[in-house]
Parts: structure tokens; C-alpha cells; sequence
């Protein structure tokens, strides 16, 4: 389990390495919360899969895939599967 604390630093780290600006970091950090909550529940490909489907939600409200799928990756160890969704 991450520390909201470091897990807030964690993504503001991969937000500002993606020049993501302070105003819309808010949205990141609610959807590392997000994968946060639900990496205590479940793991493995149901995981990945969740991951993927939370990717989509925050795209089709405005952020950036990217960002999005690299706070996944190096922040969590998850990597959504592309067919997933």
C-alpha cells in the first residue's frame, strides 16, 4: 500500500515530467487513487484490465492517454492491455 503522501508526490513527478499543468493535476491524482484502491482488491490481468478501463473513463474526460498509462506503469507496475477495452 502507498502512503497518499507518496503516492501524490509520485504522480506529480510524472505529470510535470509530461508538462502536465498544475490546475488539471488534481484529475491525475484521482485516478491513481482510483487504480490505488482497486490494486488492494485485485491483481494480476483483472487488474490490468480495470486499469484499462479506468484509462478510457479519464480520457473521455479530457487527460491525456499517456500521462495517463505511464502513472499506470511507473507508478503501479500495471500496464493495461490495448484490447482490453
Amino acid at each position: 500500500m502507498i502512503s497518499n503522501d507518496s503516492l501524490l508526490r509520485m504522480v506529480k513527478q510524472e505529470c510535470f515530467s509530461h508538462g502536465v499543468g498544475v490546475i488539471t493535476l488534481h484529475a491525475y491524482r484521482d485516478f491513481a487513487l482510483q487504480v490505488e484502491k482497486t490494486r488492494q482488491r485485485l491483481g494480476g490481468n483483472e487488474l490490468a484490465v480495470i486499469v484499462a478501463a479506468l484509462v478510457e473513463r479519464y480520457v473521455k474526460l479530457g487527460m491525456d492517454r499517456k500521462v495517463l498509462e505511464d502513472i499506470a506503469h511507473n507508478v503501479f507496475n500495471v500496464s493495461p492491455p490495448k484490447h482490453a477495452v
